[in-house]
């Protein structure tokens, strides 16, 4: 027999939270409004037995000894019709369940949300900025200059890379920043005004993002001021910064971001330019033109220093500078 409940405020604040999000993780609800996961974990349970909450497994592919098999991830929990009718959610029930292709998609919104305490959902994101439903915006973090985040999962709807691409070239909030997290780099998405930031990096890169756009810039500085005393910046980002070292002019950048305009920049970058990036693999759909062309570049990783060249064969090669 299930064990009645009694609706508390806190319970309406995780019905109102997942409703926002289309679904949270257990993780994310239990860490936000419980002091105690058994505690917070007995009452989701309490919650879905009587009707209020619903919720679907979310599985990942993984391998081992060369076999796969599916890894269950985290718990999905949405609201029902019953837990719409309890906050006075006049919003079809149906619409405020999580998609099941896109488990993926709804796990990650979650956990980037426990990082980023004022990420907005996208049914918030519409309200604030006037968006459309079928503006492929995935969750914002708000600001004067807002962040646009574009999360594309393992599955893919047909014309769903098209749809990021053309809605970030329209250029519709001229203010805003777009970031496209994916498990690979989409070639479409290689233009101007977008950066890629691998999914297996967004839960630690964005978050440091959203509190400060340089994060990463004013990380590399420390570094270099460490590795070249006397070093002094002569300009502000645009994407690179000059700076003078005794009598030479350097241009400084960090590519952690994964600004394509960075990213095209490189392709035949200015003389004298050093780069922080994540790992000797992080330059995707980057290719120098002339074998005269080369960057150093720093390895977050590897915690080295490297120099990337075009080696004999026409492709693009780094090297460890010793």
């Amino acid at each position: 027999m299930t064990r009645g409940i009694r609706i508390q405020p806190r319970d309406k604040e995780v019905i109102n939270d997942v409703i926002k999000f289309n679904g949270l993780p257990a993780s994310v609800i239990i860490s936000k409004h419980f002091k105690t996961k058994t505690y917070g974990y007995e009452r989701l349970k309490l919650l879905e037995n009587n009707g209020y909450l619903g919720n679907m497994y979310y599985y990942a592919l993984r391998k081992k000894d060369g076999k796969k098999f599916a890894q269950r991830i985290s718990a999905i929990y949405y609201a029902t019709s019953k837990g719409c009718k309890e906050v006075g959610c006049t919003i079809d029930y149906r619409y405020v369940v999580p998609n099941k292709d896109k488990l993926d998609v709804a796990n990650l919104v979650g956990n980037l949300y426990s990082k980023i305490p004022n990420l907005l959902s996208k049914r918030q994101a519409m309200d604030i900025y006037a968006l459309k439903n079928f503006m492929p915006v995935t969750c914002v973090v708000p600001g004067e200059k807002p962040i646009f985040i574009y999360i594309l999962g393992n599955k893919l709807g047909r014309k769903e890379v098209g749809s990021v691409k053309n809605f970030i070239e329209s250029n519709t909030f001229s203010g805003a920043t777009h970031y496209v997290v994916s498990r690979d780099f989409k070639e479409r998405l290689n233009i101007l005004n977008a950066n890629y930031i691998q999914w297996a990096t967004a839960l630690e890169y964005l978050p440091n993002i959203a509190k400060d756009k340089n994060y990463y810039l004013d990380e590399f500085l420390r570094l270099i001021k460490r590795q070249l005393p006397g070093i002094r910046p002569l300009t502000e980002p645009n994407p690179l910064i000059r700076a003078q070292y005794k009598n030479q002019i350097l241009h400084i950048g960090e590519f952690i971001t994964g600004s394509n305009n960075l990213r095209h920049i490189l392709d035949e970058p200015p003389e004298n330019t050093i780069i922080y990036a994540t790992s000797r693999n992080h330059f995707h759909g980057l290719k120098l033109k002339n074998k005269e062309d080369s960057f150093i570049f720093y390895s977050k990783k590897d915690k080295s220093f490297f120099r990337m060249i075009l080696n004999k064969n026409n492709r693009t090669q780094s090297m460890i500078m010793t």
